[in-house]
């Protein structure tokens, strides 16, 4: 549940971003847009005409598309009705820098718009992809277009990718990607670089057929969609941001992303119908019948499914590894049942729950019924191999004690002929191949050890799939149709089963006296009572894992939502923290005769300092961090850190570290690896409060256990880089557990918490390939167990972290570039008072005049990568190719810089302290040319 604490701050930090500015009418809108009932005049908005399935013109003449309509709605849900003024990408974007529309419903965010536009948070995000001729066969990827003509749209997202590429590429601009893919495949040009569901509409409405989209997506091409504004119309930007929310919360989103990108996306698989797979040897869920036909209640529903959601389907019943192996290999495009798990959740997505498999325990007729999972400690336990039982017993610790079989029948043919104590497995197929077989000597436990979900999954990105098959779900359940598919496969099971041989014993009844006639009855009654309170109490328990799953979905999308803003929101506040913790850290060191003065700007760095964390915490938990992992010496890195981390803690935490090697060398963010640690040790830190108490950081090399891993058994023997924080702390209550990792979960009172700080460590870790886990226990304290990738290195550099130096041990002459002038001062400032020669330009053309000027003495340039009109990046490359030994320092307030390709240690994150400044300048001025 989101703390009212953190509402009311990404409340503030929203007001703080968007202020009020009244943007001009534009003359000439298009005519005849629907009006809404409204005091208020019209928004007007610019559209393209060309860019399906976003932004079109229909027969009529009026703009329709995916973000055309999703501005209307957004509007519409704030009162406010829109008109629409047409026009190429080129006019649209430039009456929206003249202020002739107010909004454009369609443009990718990127570092050098924002030097013009506001943007909202971004609705959609979407890969690019590389268009060819048939006949080309030596192009698959960025670097293969080295030398080659590729064309794009003047203007668009795709040509400012290209040219922040170090590949020498030839470009070639067209007025509209319709006019390049035509050129392509007439033979004008090698290749196209475009959004890749654009292109397939473009290729499909032109109708050529001699093009083809070649290699994986493009990772570094990523569009993020967003509705722009021009900069400083905050109040429409705070409306639209806020429409925005509201329909995706009440799934106007979802219907308008179905009905623009569904049939797009189907067409995308390039396949003339989809593959679901399933165990050939499930039943009565899934199975293959005499005839070796598929067959079973998920057969059934599936196929309903498919009719239902307009799907042709083929369904592939197999081995479970084989099944499992084929969806990794995309030869099968979803699963019709997977249980659903925590650890699975990281590879696969997972549709709403249609049915809960009830697990039980399964023993010979001369054994006891263990009654529980804890009563299973010391037996040998008969599994199913990768089946969620098989997972459910490691997490118990009882893997020293498994028996494995292939299948679930096997389980139960070895346990009928005396091997093994007992077997977990499904209670329904464990009924099924019982009766089957005649194994009288089995019994299976009446109540249930375990009930998981059962889903359709597919692989993790495979969206539009998985929303076809939820929708095709919730159509049964509302026609009853998935009531009949359950009542015939699975309804039999819920119903007292009468054979011949009792048929006999209860007409024997009949001549026996009234007493025990009356006597059978009531005990009878008494049965069926029993089997009416457990059925009740399964239907109470279905119902509370919907509720739950609902709730879920629901948490999911609306943080989804809120990172994405408030990552947006965050990274606004770095060039103004930049200049805060600059001056602070300066007045510190000239104020140290005046301590009033000092305590002061003590109070203004503490703070700033603060407002700092947040942010970046805010930029982690919107996942707007690149991480730019390399080798690290994670025992170094923690010593290092040490004096930090004291600084933390209060005089009643003690700190210990504790290592069982010299080094553990790791692959990871060096920056963000330390933000992990210090979340963890301020988590601890406020566990054990004010009573006295210890924290121990200990580092070692070990291997992820099966237990440990669940459905990711497969790596279990890798060795990891581990890294445990340790408590004496308060514990965590068990319903408390499964939350810590959420956004904005806290425990602490209002206003003490932000509840980002586990869910930021969960964040980067998963992102730097690792895994954490909790272990704890109430008034046992609290673990945190880190894992991390082994570096490939022997030796790794341990972070360093540089005090303020009195003087550089050489001077050199540096030009500093930055449009933000109170940035530029503080930067120049800090360097000249190191005994550095400093030049200075607010913008790229005054630094390469200074440049052209100076550029013999220049040794070392430091620009800001998000520069108007020409940016950092291709400014630096423009002086390299004069002065190749020239060394460059790139700075940046926006922190998804995805495709820039920056050296190692050539980077420094805004906000940053005069110190960090003057630590890269003399690492950099120490490099060998």
């Amino acid at each position: 549940m989101i703390r009212n604490g953190a509402v009311v701050f990404l409340t503030i930090l929203l007001l703080i971003s968007l202020g009020a500015l009244c943007p001009a009418a534009l003359a000439q809108p298009s005519p005849a847009e629907s009006p809404l009932p409204s005091a208020l005049s019209p928004v007007v908005a610019g559209s393209e005409y060309d860019y399906p399935p976003f932004c079109i013109v229909t027969k009529e003449g009026q703009a329709d598309g995916f973000s055309v309509e999703l501005l209307r709605a957004a509007l519409r849900a704030m009162g406010r009705e829109v008109r629409f003024h047409l026009g190429p990408w080129s006019e649209v974007k430039q009456a929206l820098a003249e202020r002739r529309v107010q909004v454009l419903p369609l443009v990718g965010r990127t570092p050098e718009r924002e030097q013009a536009f506001d943007f909202t948070f971004p609705y959609l995000t979407m890969h690019g992809t590389i268009v060819v001729r048939d006949e080309e066969t030596g192009i698959r990827s960025l670097d293969d277009l080295a030398g080659k003509q590729v064309a794009v749209m003047a203007g668009d997202n795709a040509e400012e990718f290209l040219r922040r590429q170090p590949v020498p590429v030839s470009i070639v601009t067209t007025e509209t990607f319709e006019d390049a893919l035509r050129e392509l495949a007439e033979g004008r040009h090698d290749a196209v670089v475009i959004q890749k569901l654009l292109a397939l509409q473009l290729m499909k409405g032109l109708g050529v057929e001699n093009l083809k989209t070649v290699g994986p997506p493009l990772k570094e091409f990523v569009q993020s969609f967003c509705f722009a504004v021009v900069e400083g119309d905050r109040e429409l930007l705070a409306l639209l941001n806020e429409g925005l929310a509201l329909v995706i919360a009440d799934g106007t989103f979802g219907q308008l992303r179905e009905k623009w990108f569904g049939p797009m996306e189907d067409d995308s698989w390039g396949k003339s119908r989809i593959v679901i797979g399933g165990d050939f040897n499930y039943p009565p869920y899934e199975f293959l019948d005499e005839n070796g036909q598929p067959a079973g209640y998920n057969i059934d529903l599936t196929r309903a499914i498919a009719k239902e959601a307009g799907l042709s389907v083929e369904i592939r019943l197999g081995p479970w590894s084989e099944i499992r192996q084929g969806l990794s290999d995309k030869e099968i495009d979803g699963i019709q049942g997977m249980f659903y798990s925590l650890e699975r959740d990281r590879n696969f997505d997972f549709s709403p729950v249609h049915t809960v498999v009830s697990h039980s325990v399964v023993v010979r007729d001369d054994s006891p019924m263990p009654r529980t999972l804890a009563e299973l400690a010391g037996k040998s336990i008969l599994v199913m191999k990768g089946d969620i039982m098989h997972d459910v017993a490691l997490k118990q610790g009882y893997g020293e004690w498994l028996i494995t079989a292939r299948s679930q029948e096997q389980v139960l043919e070895m346990l009928a002929g005396g091997t093994g104590d007992c077997a977990l497995i499904a209670k329904l197929p464990a009924l099924y191949w019982i009766e089957k077989h005649g194994w009288k000597n089995l019994r299976v436990s009446d109540s249930s050890v375990f009930s998981p979900e059962y889903c359709y999954a597919v692989p993790n990105g495979n969206g539009a799939l998985l929303a076809r098959l939820s929708q095709g779900l919730a159509g049964l359940k509302a026609t009853g149709e998935y009531r009949r598919i359950y009542s015939k496969w699975l309804g039999v099971y819920e119903k007292p089963q009468v054979g011949l041989a009792d048929l006999f014993r209860y007409s024997l009844f009949v001549v026996l006296p009234i007493v025990l006639l009356l006597f059978a009855s009531l005990a009878w009654s008494r049965m069926l009572q029993r089997k009416v309170e457990g059925r009740t109490a399964e239907l109470r328990n279905e119902i509370a894992w919907r509720k739950q799953v609902e709730e879920k979905l629901y948490r999911t999308q609306k943080f989804e939502a809120i990172g994405q803003l408030a990552g947006g929101v965050a990274h606004d506040f770095n060039n103004l923290l930049t200049v805060i913790v600059g001056y602070s850290d300066m007045l510190r060191r000239r104020l140290k005769a005046d301590p009033a003065a000092l305590t002061e700007v003590e109070m203004i760095a503490k703070a700033a300092q603060r407002a700092e964390s947040l942010t970046r915490q805010l930029l982690a938990f919107g996942r707007r961090q690149v991480l730019a992992p390399r080798d690290l010496n994670l025992v170094a890195l923690i010593h290092d850190a040490q004096p930090l981390l004291q600084k933390l803690l209060k005089e009643n935490v003690q700190l210990k570290i504790r290592s069982t090697l010299e080094q553990v060398t790791v692959k990871v963010d060096p920056a963000q690896i330390e933000q992990v640690l210090m979340n963890l040790v301020v988590n601890a830190r406020d566990a054990i409060g004010e009573k006295d108490g210890e924290i121990v950081i200990s580092t070692t090399i070990a291997e992820l256990d099966a237990q440990a891993l669940g459905e990711f058994a497969e790596t279990a023997g890798k060795p990891f880089g581990l890294l445990t924080v340790e408590d004496s702390g308060c514990g965590i209550a068990p319903e408390v557990k499964e939350k810590i990792f959420d956004p904005f979960f806290t425990t602490k009172e209002l206003g003490r918490g932000t509840g980002l700080g586990l869910s930021t460590v969960y964040g980067i870790v998963k992102q730097s390939e690792g895994f954490v886990f909790a272990d704890s226990a109430p008034g046992k304290g609290s673990r945190f167990h880190v894992y991390l990738p082994l570096g490939s290195l022997p030796e790794a550099a341990p972070a360093v972290r540089s005090p303020w130096l009195g003087g550089a041990e050489k001077s050199a002459t540096i030009l500093v570039v930055d449009d933000d002038e109170l940035v530029l001062t503080l930067a120049v400032q800090t360097l000249r008072e190191q005994g550095h020669e400093v030049l200075a330009a607010n913008s790229s053309a005054q630094a390469l005049g200074c440049w052209r000027a100076n550029h013999g003495r220049i040794e070392l340039l430091l620009t800001d990568i998000g520069l108007p009109e020409v940016n950092g990046l291709s400014l630096a490359a423009q002086m390299k190719e004069e002065k190749s030994e020239l060394k460059v320092l790139y700075f940046s307030g926006y922190a998804d810089l995805q495709g820039a390709q920056i050296p190692e240690g050539a980077f420094l994150q805004k906000p940053f302290p005069p110190a960090a400044l003057v630590t890269k300048i003399e690492g950099l001025l120490k490099r060998a040319p």
